[in-house]
């Protein structure tokens, strides 16, 4: 019994890395996706959103998976506000 418990115990604590691990992998495929038409944006937009997804590169390649998800949803964001979003 108490191994069945451990075990959901372990489960429990590991489903946020695992969600957050997905919605980066999921967010930086829509943004890479998104970026093939980064070209017609204007200059300053279009370094806002590179800021973005460097950043969002650089937390995945240090682990942080939630800071990860959040640049690259902000630059999402900003490819949507100005319909630049390839949809």
């Amino acid at each position: 019994m108490k191994r069945i418990a451990l075990f959901f115990s372990f489960a429990v604590l590991a489903s946020p890395a695992f969600a957050a691990e997905d919605l980066c992998t999921v967010k930086m495929s829509e943004l890479n996706d998104s970026m093939l038409v980064i070209e017609n944006l204007g200059s300053p937009l279009k370094e806002q959103v590179e800021e973005h997804k460097m950043q969002a590169d650089n937390a995945k390649k240090m682990g942080d998976l939630e800071a990860c998800a959040t640049h690259a949803t902000k630059a999402l964001n900003l490819l949507k506000e100005t319909g630049g979003e390839a949809s």
